[in-house]
């Protein structure tokens, strides 16, 4: 039986202490980071799932930067660490050389994250840029990326296989976390 205040409590799935990191490469949580982004700014766009969007956002920054894996921290959180906190954690990563000059290469755009969980604002513009300093490059996430920055324009059917998209990506890359059990609700 669960207590009714449980229902207010998140936790990292995907990555909950760094010994969960070996699982993944520096590719993967790139990827991840994108994808739960995209979901994101996708339940900030539903009218029904905007508060929650807004507070998954001030969660993911509670700690006012991404330092270090943290078990308290929710899963953007934790992967934001992986790509922008200290230098040796990309170590315990399942290729820790490609992925220290993976991570040298392809620097997160700090500030523009920070401004983006703290605003919610212009998701076309910061889910490109996120999208070009991740070098995540696919089509599908391309498509996504244009239906949920023109959310407002969308028909109902639209609408709907955009959900239905995006939930198949967040069941595939996040199974289990916040993100994807808020996306079961609204699809």
């Amino acid at each position: 039986m669960l207590m009714p205040f449980l229902q207010y409590v998140s936790e990292a799935r995907v990555i909950r202490r760094q010994n969960d990191l070996e699982r993944y490469t520096f590719a993967d949580i790139q990827e991840r980071i994108y994808v739960s982004f995209l979901a994101l700014s996708l339940l900030g766009a539903v009218k029904e799932t905007r508060s929650w969007a807004r507070s998954y956002a001030d969660d993911t920054m509670t700690y006012g930067g991404f330092d270090v894996v943290r078990s308290s921290a929710n899963d953007l959180h934790n992967m934001l660490a992986v790509i922008d906190g200290r230098r040796d954690i990309v170590k315990k990563l399942r290729n820790p050389r490609e992925a220290e000059a993976l991570r040298q290469r392809n620097t997160l755009p700090t500030l523009a994250v920070k401004r983006y969980l703290r605003k919610m604002e212009d998701d076309y513009r910061f889910l490109t840029q996120l999208e070009n300093n991740l070098r995540v490059h696919r089509a599908d996430y391309k498509g996504l990326r244009r239906a949920i920055s023109g959310w407002d324009g969308l028909d109902s059917a639209s609408r709907s296989r955009t959900i239905k998209k995006m939930l198949i990506l967040a069941n595939d890359l996040l199974p289990g976390t916040d993100i994807t059990r808020k996306l079961k609700e609204i699809a």
